[in-house]
Parts: C-alpha cells; sequence; structure tokens
C-alpha cells in the first residue's frame, strides 16, 4: 500500500514536471509579449515628446512680423520715474506695433501674459540721469536734447524677439522683449556721456506680471540670446 502511495506520488511529480515545462514556453511567450509591448509603448512616448518639443522650437522660433508703416510713428516722452531703473526718457511706438507683436506671442505660447500699459524704448534711467546728467540738463532739456538728435524720425531697426525667464521661490518670471538696432540711440547715449552698453534699446512685449521696469536695464547680446527674427512688411490691404 505505501508503495502504491509512492509510485502515485511520483506519477503526480512527473504530470506536474510535464505541466510546468508546458508552460514554460507559454510563461516565455507572455513575458516577451510583455517586454515587445513595453518597448513598443515608450518607443511611441519617446516620439511624440521629440515631435511636440521640435514642433514648440519651431513655433517660438518662427520670425515675427511688424509692419514697415509702424516703425515709422515714435514719440519721445518723459516719464514719471520714482526707482532708479525707471525710465526718465523713453521714445513710444505706435500702439499697431506693440499690440500686434502681443498677439504674435500670446498665439505662440498661450499662456497668460500682461502687456505693458504704456510700452516704450527706455533711453535713459532716472538713476543715469541723476548721477552724470542732472548737473548739466533738466528732465524738459533732456527731453529737447532727444529732440534735436531727431531720435523720433531716425532709424530704428527690430533685430529680434528675446525671452527671459527667471525662477524665483513660489514660481517664475518671464519676459518677452524687442531688440533694436539703434545707431542713433547709441550716438545719443554717449553724448550725454553714458555708455550705450548699459542700457540696450528694447521694447517690452509681454510678461508675467506688471512690474516691467523690474527688468530693467536690459544688456542684450544678440549673437546668444535672440529666440527668434523680426521681419519687415508693408501692411496689406
Amino acid at each position: 500500500m505505501v508503495a502504491d502511495s509512492k509510485k502515485s506520488l511520483t506519477r503526480d511529480d512527473k504530470d506536474g514536471n510535464a505541466l510546468a515545462r508546458q508552460a514554460e514556453p507559454t510563461l516565455r511567450r507572455a513575458g516577451t509579449s510583455l517586454f515587445f509591448k513595453l518597448a513598443v509603448g515608450l518607443g511611441v512616448v519617446t516620439a511624440f515628446g521629440f515631435l511636440f518639443m521640435r514642433s514648440l522650437h519651431d513655433t517660438t522660433t518662427t520670425p515675427y512680423t511688424a509692419e514697415r508703416q509702424d516703425l515709422r510713428s515714435w514719440t519721445l516722452v518723459l516719464e514719471p520715474a520714482s526707482r532708479p531703473n525707471d525710465p526718465l526718457l523713453a521714445m513710444r511706438p505706435s500702439p499697431e506695433l506693440a499690440g500686434g507683436l502681443f498677439q504674435q506671442v500670446f498665439s505662440r505660447t498661450m499662456e497668460s501674459l500682461s502687456a505693458p500699459i504704456a510700452p516704450a524704448v527706455p533711453l535713459v534711467l532716472l538713476g543715469e540721469f541723476d548721477r552724470v546728467v542732472r548737473d548739466r540738463l533738466t528732465p524738459d532739456a533732456l527731453l529737447a536734447a532727444a529732440r534735436v538728435a531727431k531720435l523720433e524720425t531716425a532709424a530704428i531697426t527690430p533685430r529680434c524677439v528675446v525671452h527671459r525667464r527667471v525662477s524665483e521661490p513660489g514660481g517664475s518670471r518671464q519676459l518677452f522683449f524687442v531688440f533694436f538696432d539703434a545707431p542713433s540711440v547709441s550716438q545719443f547715449r554717449r553724448q550725454l556721456g553714458l555708455d550705450p552698453a548699459a542700457l540696450s534699446p528694447v521694447l517690452f512685449i509681454a510678461g508675467a506680471g506688471a512690474d516691467f521696469n523690474s527688468w530693467l536695464p536690459q544688456r542684450v547680446n544678440s549673437e546668444a540670446e535672440c529666440l527668434a527674427s523680426i521681419e519687415t512688411a508693408d501692411r496689406s490691404r
């Protein structure tokens, strides 16, 4: 009886081993199939991410457009500056120029951004004026000197759009602005005894937050910092 039980157990073991051997290929195939599916899924996600980032890069680096006639209307103004980095003397563009560029930034980023209430290109900051110019010129005389230099009608060419992003506790700030080639502005600052490179001619067009003057002064390295070029065109009819 004991022998019969041993024989029965031996047969059960053999049957179990046979079933295990039969199951091994199935398990291997299942494991291989799962690994293949995971690999394919990872490849699809990676490819999608690459295509998305390339599309985003292409969108943000596509040239912006400024209408040529909007670049001919500039107005010199004295700003109500109170802090050293606030602009005292600035040059205001047409509303169409600033508004059109803001819409282009928004359509590309689709982010919640603000536009300056009165966008302008800063020419002289209050701190610079107090340190270097005030003993020779009043603010009104400074404005008159800028008009004599014909800055309102001098050539000023938009070169590119620059994007700044600064990480801070609790979030980040970002800014989009236009950098200009403006030889007449550089010459005017030099005549005042100011360093042209200390204040690049820029026009803030969009940013997170309302205090745009907190980004001043801007010193732009156009070779390294331009995000996208700006093309000029005649207004379509």
